[in-house]
């Protein structure tokens, strides 16, 4: 059964959703996925995702009509506009709280929008799902568990609820509880990155760096008096949360407190109280979760989970044996979501078996070959030479201390740049953060994330160990042992903590060479990785969109499969 999952509300709305893309799954096996935005190189692009559609088409070499079904992530229209109204229903009977433009949003969604997919695929059989089942499919069905305990937490989804607490059992997902989403946490978060000038829902990684320089203290009380988690009633609640949704909303002064914030404490200061009090109250409905369900793993999904440290404080949670959090934690995966519910429906009907796979691999979107990229290198005035071992040249460069980008196999799925379209360099050296950066044009808090070998990682991070499927994905952080801090500065937060990508073999091969060739030179398995792109770029995708960063000074050296171009 071939099951096309695309995320991006409807072919004939020009209403933008957050990171739309397409992925195939086959009997179970997620074969590729993309999204728009690094195919029509536009950052976080929601536009109906025509060209990640076509894409993952080609990737597969499958034509529409051997497809069995569409799967969009989404309600249609009308239930949507019935969730919506019905969530701020209960926001009036708890609050008193009336949010008239709401209202008209969601009866103007059900008059006015129809959901449609491309012409090509109109034949196709077709379903629809909710934004937060999505998730939490997209978490459980790629999870390494049997069973496990499924939460989902995003800033508002169909714009309606913010998350949910279920259980995620062989084949099945069972919802237990869900969360209004005027209430939500990642809503306030968003808020205190716009109010920082930053771009919400892109720059909130921003928030969590910078708060590893505040005192918590200065801040925690006046954000718990923002948000709770209500253990008796399952929810979070806000009074102040819901007014962002209203008229004025764009203004800062919708939460007087947090302007009276501004005036009297520095940014870092705040940023450290917002992420405590998110870490305190996430971690309470963690907790209450692990009550309802009583599974120690745990699967995540959702933007809030975006959120590295929020998830070590899960990990490290007492009652939590492990943790999963699905590498598209974002908008991203909806579609792979969409994909398992829609296999899941199908297979049912059919009488056939549901198979899903533990998503060993995020390596699933395009790669091009050695003469694509010649006939780009060529178009853009570069000759490159060939290399017979291009991993020990790029150590050999990484050892002395030049940047290297390197594309290589096919490109990541996810926000995370995990070693085939990304930028490489030395561990060692402090200063990094800020000519790197510089270079990048980057504004960043967070150190440069790290990649090191599996068979090194216990030594690096604490509390490590070989089955924490995180760790491969960059989606957690670690404490880092203080012996070892001074080894890898560059890719050390103040805190003491790092966001690793452990590499295994036979996950990369090839960049899994490239760090045991640098460790022979340096005797350290660890560099700097972060993503092959200047700032507001989406990650490079081809080989032109390599070779444009590389003209850019994005980097000194550009290892272009087995091709080797430097200055």
């Amino acid at each position: 059964m071939n099951i096309l999952g695309i995320w991006g509300y409807s072919a004939d709305s020009k209403g933008p959703t957050h990171e739309s893309g397409a992925c195939l799954l086959s009997d179970g096996k997620l074969l590729a996925a993309v999204t728009e935005e690094r195919l029509s190189r536009r950052k976080n692009d929601g536009a109906f995702p025509f060209r990640a559609i076509q894409e993952v088409l080609q990737i597969t070499g499958l034509p529409p009509g051997e497809l069995d079904l569409v799967s969009l992530a989404g309600l249609p229209p009308l239930q949507r506009s019935a969730k919506m109204l019905a969530t701020q229903w209960e926001l009036l009977r708890d609050t008193g709280i009336v949010l008239p433009r709401r209202i008209l949003y969601a009866l103007l969604t059900a008059k006015k929008i129809r959901r449609t997919v491309p012409e090509n695929l109109r034949p196709v059989a077709r379903m629809e799902w909710e934004h937060h089942h999505c998730h939490a499919a997209a978490a459980f069905f790629t999870s390494p568990f049997d069973q496990a305990t499924v939460i989902t937490l995003d800033g508002i989804g169909d714009s309606s609820i913010c998350g949910t607490i279920g259980i995620g059992q062989g084949d099945s997902l069972r919802r237990l509880h869900e969360f209004n989403g005027y209430y939500s946490p990642g809503i306030l978060y968003s808020f205190i990155t716009k109010v920082f000038g930053f771009r919400p829902a892109r720059h909130e990684g921003k928030i969590t760096g910078l708060a590893g320089f505040g005192d918590p203290a200065v801040c925690s009380d006046q954000f718990r008096s923002l948000l709770q988690y209500d253990t008796g009633r399952h929810r979070f609640y806000s009074r102040w949360i819901p007014t962002l949704f209203g008229p004025g909303s764009e203004d800062l002064w919708s939460i007087p407190l947090v302007s009276d914030l501004l005036d009297q404490h520095e940014k870092k200061d705040i940023a450290a109280g917002l992420q405590r009090v998110l870490e305190e109250e996430v971690v309470k409905m963690v907790s209450d979760a692990l009550r309802m369900t009583g599974i120690p793993d745990m699967v995540l999904a959702g933007g809030v989970f975006g959120n590295v440290k929020l998830n070590q404080r899960i990990r490290e949670l007492e009652g939590v044996r492990a943790v999963y959090i699905h590498p598209g934690m974002g908008d991203d995966g909806l579609m792979v979501g969409a994909a398992y519910l829609g296999l899941q429906q199908l297979a049912r009907q059919r009488r056939m078996p549901f198979r899903r796979e533990f998503l060993q691999t995020v390596y699933l979107g395009p790669s091009y070959s050695e003469e694509q990229i010649q006939e780009q290198l060529q178009k853009h005035g570069l000759s490159g030479r060939r290399s017979e071992n291009v991993e020990e040249e790029i150590a050999a460069n990484l050892a002395q201390k030049r940047v290297v980008g390197r594309f290589a196999g096919r490109m990541e799925y996810g926000p995370r740049a995990l070693g085939n379209r990304t930028i490489l360099a030395d561990a060692q050296d402090r200063s990094i953060n800020d000519w790197l950066n510089k270079r990048l044009k980057r504004t960043e808090f967070m150190p440069f994330a790290p990649s090191l070998l599996e068979e090194d990682a216990g030594k690096y991070l604490i509390g490590w160990r070989s089955d924490h499927a995180a760790a491969r994905f960059m989606t957690i952080t670690y404490d880092v042992d203080p012996e070892i801090q001074r080894q890898c500065q560059a890719v050390v937060h103040v805190d003491g903590t790092a966001r690793p990508q452990v590499v295994r073999e036979e996950d990369n091969e090839g960049y899994h060479r490239v760090l045991t060739a640098y460790k022979r030179r340096t005797g350290l398995p660890i560099v700097v990785n972060t993503s092959f792109n200047m700032h507001e770029e989406p990650i490079v995708c081809t080989p032109a969109d390599a070779i444009r960063s590389y003209l850019s000074g994005c980097v000194d050296v550009l290892a272009l499969e087995n091709i080797i171009v430097s200055r």
